[in-house]
């Protein structure tokens, strides 16, 4: 710790009793985070005691998180930013438990860097079923070229996606499931012609248990959906800035390497 008054010298204080001090000081921080506020003040809208705010706002001024002043227990700068941190540590905490399904489904050493996670995107079922699909489907629709492991989910979506490829509006580079690319050859063999005339598609026996896709032009670019047993889209997470693009390329080629490339669905 910088402060020389504080309780802890030169020393910076274990993370994990400031993350305690924190959670249980939190309504008091943020009362503090406008204006300075005397004891008697701070108790009456707490609902506790004063010596219970005098128990925290001591514990808080060994932090250097709180002082005292003329006007009352004040909000330090430190504190201020400490706080803030407090805040993303919870949010993202929630965060990952939210995308848990989502991080166990990805293969080993291919989970995204940390700061991808904390501002993304989920859909899941708890809407209603067809959540997480039909964002899929209203994102991937305005992208200029998408990369990806795409699950073939309706014939009917994909027949729409077609008059974009033959138009050359959209272009792709993706790896499908062998199951998915016999599904295609049986039921939209001329659809998937067309589409190929603008897209490189791989085909793969492996099972991919996540579905990725990129698209640059759009904000976020990148997009990860989980299936069900029954091959439903159960959660789709989007990720934004460079380093998700990044993640998102070296998890295609994971799959794309020992792919084969498809010249004809016929």
């Amino acid at each position: 710790m910088s402060g020389k008054d504080g309780a802890f010298g030169n020393d910076v204080p274990a993370p994990d009793d400031l993350m305690r001090t924190m959670a249980k000081t939190e309504e008091l921080i943020r009362m503090l985070r406008d204006e300075a506020k005397y004891k008697p003040h701070l108790a009456s809208e707490l609902g506790v005691s004063k010596s219970t705010v005098y128990n925290w706002a001591t514990e808080l001024i060994e932090y250097d998180i709180v002082r005292r002043t003329d006007e009352g227990y004040e909000l330090t700068a430190l504190g201020e930013q400490l706080f803030e941190f407090y805040h993303c540590v919870t949010r993202v905490t929630t965060q990952l438990y939210d995308m848990q399904t989502f991080l166990e489904a990805l293969p080993n050493h291919h989970h995204p860097p940390l700061s991808t996670l904390a501002d993304a995107d989920i859909v899941d079922e708890s809407d209603h079923p067809y959540a997480p699909f039909e964002r899929v489907v209203d994102w991937v629709k305005d992208a200029e070229h998408v990369v990806g492991t795409p699950a073939i989910m309706s014939t009917e979506k994909l027949e729409a996606l077609a008059p974009k490829f033959r138009s050359n509006e959209m272009s792709a580079d993706v790896v499908l499931e062998r199951k998915d690319v016999e599904l295609m050859r049986r039921h939209v063999p001329d659809t998937l012609d067309a589409i190929l005339g603008n897209a490189t598609v791989y085909e793969t026996e492996r099972e991919i248990p996540v579905r990725l896709y990129i698209t640059e032009s759009l904000s976020p670019s990148v997009g990860i959906a989980t299936l069900t047993d029954n091959r439903q889209i159960s959660m789709f997470v989007q990720l934004r800035g460079d380093e998700a693009v990044e993640w998102g390329f070296e998890l295609y080629e994971e799959f794309r390497k020992d792919a084969t490339r498809i010249e004809t669905f016929r």
